[in-house]
C-alpha cells in the first residue's frame, strides 16, 4: 500500500513539475526582450532636384508716373475717377484758365504794339534811303554840300540800328507770347501714357502752386505688367544671376503660380537693422488684373535643377570636412554603420544630389549624431563603467 501511495505522489509531483515548467516557459517567452528596431534610414536613389532661394517680394507697377501741374491755378474740373483706365492724351484735370488767358491777351497786345512800331521805323528807313540817294545825286552835280550827304547817311544808319533793336524786341515779345500760350495749354492736364489712375489726392476747387515744387495732381500706373521687387539676403545673393527663373503665388490667388525671369540685380543694398538685402527685379504679365500694387509674396528663385540624378535625404548629412565633403553613416544588411565621405551638389530642402561616395540602393542613417554628440556619449559610457 505504501508503495502504491508513493507512486501516486511521484506522479503528482511530476505533473506539477511539468505544469510549473510550462508556466515558466510561457512566462519567459512572453517577457523575452524583443530585438531593437532598426535605425531610421533612407535609400540612395534617382530623383529630380530643383534648388531655389526663397525671399520676400513686393509687387509694383512697372511704370508709374506722377502727373503734376506746370502752372499755378485753381482746379476747375476733374475728368477721371480713381481706378479709371485712360489713354495717352486723354483730358484728366482742368485748371481755371482765366488768368492764363489774360496773360496771353496782354502778350498779344505787346506783340502787336511792337510790330506796329517796327513797321513805322521801316517806313522811316525807306524815307532815309531815298533822301540819301537824292543827296548823293545832288552832290555828284555839285548842287549840295558834302555835309548834307553825310547827315543823310548818318540818319539812315541810326534808323537801321533802331530797326534791328525793335526787331529783336519783337522776337522777345513773340517768345513771351508763345510761353504764355503754352502755359494756357497747361491748364488742361492730359495723360502722358496709357494707364490706370491709382492716386488722386486733389479735389475740385483746390488751388495748386507750382512756383517751387511741381504739385502732384494724380498718379498713373501701367498695371498690365507688374514688377516684383524681391529682397534677397546677403547670404544668398551670390547664387542669384540675371535670367534665372523666379516663381511666386499670392495669398488669395487660389494656388496660381506666376513666373518670370530676373531682369536686374541692384548693386546697392538695403539695410534692416544688421541685415543686408539686395533688390532683385523681374516682371510678370498682369493683363487679367489679378495682381495689385504693394502685395507681398514669397518668391522662389531657381538657382539650379537636375533631372534623375543620384540623391539621398538631406538629413542624412553629417559633419562637413575642410575639403567640403560630408560624413554619411552607411548601413549594411545587418544595419551596421560605417562612415563614408560624400561629395554633394544641388539640394531642394528635402533631398541632396550625390556627386561622389555613394551608389544607388545603399542605405544611409538619417539624422546621424555629430562628432560632439559621439564624444559626449563615449565619455558618459566610460564614466558609467
Amino acid at each position: 500500500m505504501k508503495t502504491s501511495l508513493l507512486k501516486r505522489w511521484r506522479k503528482r509531483l511530476i505533473v506539477v513539475a511539468l505544469i510549473a515548467g510550462g508556466i515558466a516557459a510561457a512566462v519567459w517567452a512572453f517577457h523575452k526582450p524583443s530585438a531593437p528596431p532598426p535605425p531610421p534610414s533612407g535609400v540612395v536613389a534617382l530623383a529630380d532636384i530643383t534648388q531655389a532661394v526663397q525671399a520676400a517680394g513686393v509687387l509694383q507697377a512697372k511704370t508709374r508716373v506722377d502727373v503734376g501741374a506746370q502752372v499755378s491755378g485753381q482746379i476747375q474740373t476733374i475728368h477721371v475717377e480713381l481706378g479709371q483706365q485712360v489713354k495717352k492724351g486723354d483730358l484728366l484735370v482742368s485748371l481755371d484758365p482765366d488768368l492764363a488767358r489774360s496773360d496771353v491777351a496782354q502778350a498779344e497786345a505787346a506783340v502787336a504794339q511792337a510790330s506796329a512800331a517796327l513797321d513805322s521805323r521801316r517806313i522811316d528807313a525807306d524815307a532815309a534811303r531815298r533822301e540819301l540817294k537824292r543827296q548823293q545825286r545832288l552832290l555828284a552835280g555839285q548842287a549840295t554840300s558834302g555835309n548834307e550827304a553825310e547827315r543823310a547817311e548818318t540818319e539812315l544808319a541810326k534808323i537801321e540800328a533802331d530797326l534791328r533793336g525793335q526787331a529783336a524786341n519783337l522776337q522777345r515779345l513773340q517768345a513771351d507770347l508763345d510761353k504764355r500760350k503754352v502755359n494756357l495749354s497747361y491748364t488742361r492736364i492730359t495723360a502722358p501714357m496709357n494707364g490706370t489712375v491709382v492716386n488722386l489726392p486733389v479735389q475740385v476747387g483746390q488751388t495748386v502752386i507750382s512756383v517751387q515744387v511741381t504739385p502732384v495732381i494724380l498718379t498713373l500706373a501701367d498695371l498690365d505688367t507688374i514688377t516684383v521687387r524681391t529682397k534677397v539676403p546677403e547670404a544668398d545673393i551670390q547664387a542669384i544671376k540675371v535670367g534665372q527663373v523666379a516663381r511666386f503665388s499670392t495669398l488669395s490667388g487660389e494656388g496660381k503660380r506666376y513666373e518670370g525671369k530676373l531682369r536686374v540685380i541692384q548693386p546697392v543694398p538695403e539695410r534692416a537693422g544688421n541685415a543686408v538685402f539686395y533688390n532683385v527685379l523681374f516682371e510678370v504679365d498682369n493683363r487679367d488684373r489679378a495682381l495689385f500694387s504693394d502685395m507681398t509674396v514669397q518668391v522662389d528663385i531657381e538657382t539650379g535643377a537636375a533631372k534623375q540624378v543620384l540623391a539621398m535625404p538631406i538629413v542624412a548629412l553629417g559633419e562637413r570636412g575642410k575639403d567640403g565633403r560630408f560624413t554619411v553613416q552607411v548601413l549594411d544588411a545587418a544595419n551596421k554603420q560605417s562612415p563614408r565621405q560624400v561629395k554633394v551638389g544641388l539640394q531642394d530642402g528635402a533631398k541632396v544630389q550625390v556627386l561622389d561616395g555613394l551608389k544607388a540602393g545603399e542605405k544611409v542613417l538619417l539624422a546621424p549624431p555629430s562628432a560632439a554628440d559621439t564624444a559626449a556619449s563615449a565619455a558618459a559610457s566610460a564614466a558609467s563603467n
